[in-house]
């Protein structure tokens, strides 16, 4: 094809090309080609057999539609319903001279001939809107004179009226659709049909469904047949077929000579419509395509001459979520974490750069997925958990063991706060506080993200550097109380251990002993809500006094995440210190439960060292050191978690101000806007600030279509539900967990869904919550006990849950769900029960 019709070619920054190769295409392009055109694209990208063609844009659209003056009557079509005026005057057009003869051009570079003519439009293929069959597709066209006509009906065809009432009735309005065309190669088919890449009854993901009849597909799609239809499953070996149904084919549909298509009627036979090999060929093709694009698919096909052709691929829309098979047992793993879905800013920013800094936590034997692998996206945005993800172990595993007491003999974790490392990364993000970002140009600020998300790779090191003696300690502890059959112990004997997130807690029970002790704090906090507080206080010299108390605070802790330490897009307390005034106003009103178990602690250390079988001198002396060696563990895993989020509010500054100067560039609406962006987007502007015209389409369109994506997922889990236990709990207990503190409490169960509900805890409170981080630990201080759905037993909760002598269960899946507020139960952190009051 002539370089002219070549997406990748400069574009002029006042127009848009009206023709674009297929071949060039890439997801970026749906707003400009729509959705099957730029799936297209990628396709071939990829190397997949797609018959050649070329798009013609939605400049050709929107130049017929201008010509014509033709927006009063379709605004009209999408206010009643009624399209039949609108395809007429489509079908009357005039088509302005350069589109018409442009359009011809292209048909004649790609050697004219026979050619299919499918509609693509620009809001094509959103979750729970494929629309699927709702614009025309023309086949057999043999001509310049028919294709124009064809290209004609596809675009009148977005005013059917029931292609207006289907966006109706999925809050797509009129003006936010336009219509591409794609024209393509016609592939005069032996046989053809549909292929899902999951299930779409069961929702199995390593099963592929093949509907197949010899001809066209368009006779599967019509409903003319009943196609031969398979199940294939992926083993170990491959694809097999696990089920095969015989179809009914009386008619065929086929490429007229004449042009078009035509039904003819046929025998049918026994034979399949396509061997068995060439249904498995197209089984790895589907998967190849569904990893590519990060979803399963529903993938048109045809086989013809022995060749398998890929004709489109869209998401599969409406299918059943698949068994959960989230990593980390009980503990939930990435549930933990992904409570809110992932912005595209996050997802090529923060996100990866922490979780490429955990990848190097596990190379010593196996190997980890990348943040890619872990999710599937659709159109640039999250769309759920890659649930089938693992951790897959290596040649290297047999080395494991060598490599941990190598490190563990290299590095001395006493010493760890002083490694040139930590020195040099937290110096750097100082540095990067400090800049005024005003002042820096586009290409200054990606390089101070650069910086920003190196940080974590350094943290990260640390943690590779230092856990080895600790988890090889903790793991003899449990051996030893094994031996001495303590294994409840095991929690008692890590509290009364310091850490960041307790020293940040002293500083806000001492904030709220102030309030306390001062009759006009207490009456402010304790007679206004939460976001009036702030203004009441500054009416008196005591309350600015404690709001520069407040401010100093988040001067040295507001980093910390109120949502996920993997998420950027998300505020930090320093960002949101509403959630800390309405901590101090439930804090205020009673005082704190004393912290630091150090007698706990002490008095389960004496105890195992008074079992019989620790009267032998070096296994008194084995159980001391890994005494010593595991209480290193729980500070330095929280301490490193709490210099992990410092580059947060680096980014989110920098980001801000990136999305202002988007805003007053006419790109963005709001500066928040910038987390629908990627960072690749972002990097295209490093060279041509201010933005070319064309390029804020482009990006204006991004947006747009990526926040009308992340609206359509908002009932979508980003995460599959962990499935509610079948496994009858012991004891009669009504929710069980992993041990995570030890003690038994009993009160009335609080469910927190999220820090916007911390001022309903009252003293005495069961706190059960779906997920915590260290913006719930002072709540621990009021709380009787507390019940996790997610985490184990070194998470922040049970770690600070200790520390307060407070009994925690953990990873209970589905304690939300199963208790009710008020409900009195009583709560067994050492063996991880709970229990109703009778």
């Amino acid at each position: 094809m002539s370089e002219r019709f070549v997406v990748s070619q400069p574009r002029p920054a006042s127009a848009m090309p009206v023709v674009l190769d297929l071949g060039y295409l890439r997801s970026r392009d749906l707003p400009v080609v729509g959705g099957k055109a730029a799936n297209l694209g990628e396709l071939i990208g990829m190397g997949m057999p797609v018959p050649p063609g070329f798009a013609i844009s939605t400049a050709a659209y929107d130049a017929v539609v201008t010509t014509n003056g033709l927006s009063p009557l379709l605004d009209q079509a999408a206010a009643t319903g009624n399209g039949a005026p609108a395809r007429a005057a489509f079908a009357a057009a005039v088509i302005p001279e350069p589109v018409a003869t442009t359009i011809q051009a292209a048909y004649r570079a790609m050697g004219g001939g026979s050619v299919a003519v499918r509609s693509s439009a620009t809001a094509e293929d959103l979750p729970g809107a494929a629309f699927a069959g709702q614009q025309d597709t023309v086949l057999g066209i043999q001509d310049e004179v028919a294709l124009i006509t064809a290209v004609r009906q596809c675009w009148g065809s977005l005013w059917s009226d029931r292609a207006i009432s289907y966006r109706r009735q999925r809050g797509f309005a009129g003006e936010k659709v336009a219509l591409a065309v794609v024209v393509q190669r016609m592939v005069a088919a032996d046989a053809a049909g549909v292929m899902f890449t999951a299930n779409p009854v069961t929702g199995a993901r390593n099963q592929t469904v093949i509907d197949a009849s010899t001809g066209l597909g368009e006779a599967i799609v019509s409903g003319l047949v009943t196609p031969d239809h398979l199940v294939l499953q992926r083993g170990l070996s491959g694809w097999r077929v696990i089920e095969q149904q015989r179809g009914e084919r009386s008619i065929e549909i086929r490429e007229s000579r004449s042009g078009g298509v035509e039904h003819v009627r046929t025998e049918g036979g026994e034979a399949p419509a396509v061997p068995i090999g060439v249904a498995k060929h197209l089984a790895r093709l589907g998967a190849q395509i569904a990893a590519h694009f990060g979803a399963p698919q529903d993938i048109e096909w045809a086989w013809a001459d022995g060749k398998t052709f890929i004709l489109q691929s869209r998401p599969i829309t409406a299918l059943p979520a698949p068994p959960s098979r989230l990593p980390g047992g009980r503990s939930g793993g990435p549930t933990e974490y992904f409570q809110i879905r992932p912005y595209p800013l996050d997802a090529t920013t923060w996100t990866p750069a922490v979780t490429r800094a955990i990848g190097r936590m596990v190379p010593l034997g196996t190997s980890a997925p990348s943040f890619q692998d872990m999710w599937h996206e659709q159109d640039g945005v999250v769309a759920s958990f890659n649930a089938s993800l693992s951790f897959r172990p290596t040649l290297d595993l047999a080395l494991l063991p060598f490599r941990l007491v190598g490190l563990a003999l290299l590095h001395d974790p006493r010493t760890w706060r002083d490694d040139p490392i930590l020195q040099t990364a937290l110096a750097r993000i100082h540095e990067l506080e400090t800049v005024d970002l005003s002042q820096r140009t586009w290409a200054d600020l990606l390089e101070m993200t650069s910086a920003a998300l190196a940080l974590p790779m350094e943290i990260v090191e640390l943690r590779r550097r230092y856990f080895p003696r600790t988890l090889l300690a903790m793991l003899g502890l449990r051996l030893v109380l094994a031996l001495v059959d303590r294994h409840d112990s095991f929690g008692a004997l890590l509290s009364g251990i310091d850490n960041k997130t307790l020293e940040a807690n002293r500083q806000l029970e001492a904030l709220a002993a102030a309030i306390r002790a001062n009759p006009d704090l207490a009456a402010t906090f304790a007679t206004h809500d939460a976001a009036s507080i702030s203004s009441a206080l500054d009416a008196t010299a005591e309350g600015r006094e404690l709001q520069q108390a407040l401010a100093l605070f988040l001067a040295q802790y507001g980093h910390r995440e109120l949502a996920s330490p993997l998420l950027v897009s998300q505020p930090t307390w320093r960002d949101d210190p509403l959630a800390i005034v309405g901590l101090l106003k439930t804090m205020s009103q009673t005082d704190a439960a004393p912290t630091h178990q150090t007698e706990l602690w002490q008095v389960a250390r004496d105890d195992i060292l008074a079992q019989p079988d620790l009267q032998c001198p070096q296994l008194r002396a084995a159980f001391l050191w890994c005494l010593d060696e595991a209480r290193r563990f729980p500070p330095l895993r929280e301490d490193t978690h709490f210099y992990l989020t410092t580059p947060i509010p680096v980014l989110r500054r920098i980001f801000a101000e990136m999305g202002q100067r988007l805003v007053e560039a006419g790109i963005l609406e709001r500066a928040e806007d910038i987390y629908h962006l990627r960072l690749e987007d972002l990097e295209r502007l490093r060279k041509v600030w201010p933005p070319p015209a064309l390029l804020q389409t482009e990006l204006r369109a991004l947006v747009a279509a990526r926040r009308a994506r992340r609206d359509a997922l908002r009932h979508v889990p980003v995460l599959p539900p962990m499935a509610a236990s079948t496994t009858t709990p012991p004891d009669n207990a009504i929710a069980y967990g992993a041990p995570g503190s030890p003690g038994v409490a009993s009160g009335p169960v609080r469910l927190v869904h999220g820090p916007a509900e911390f001022g309903r805890v009252r003293p005495g409170d069961i706190v059960v919550a779906p997920f915590t981080n260290p913006a719930w630990t002072p709540l621990f201080a009021r709380a009787a006990a507390v019940i996790v759905d997610t985490g184990s037993a070194v998470s922040h909760a049970a770690i600070v849950a200790r520390e307060y002598g407070l009994p925690a269960v953990m990873g209970t899946r589905d304690a939300l769900t199963r208790l009710h507020d008020g409900q009195e139960v009583t709560v067994d952190g050492t063996r991880g029960l709970v229990f109703a009051e009778r």
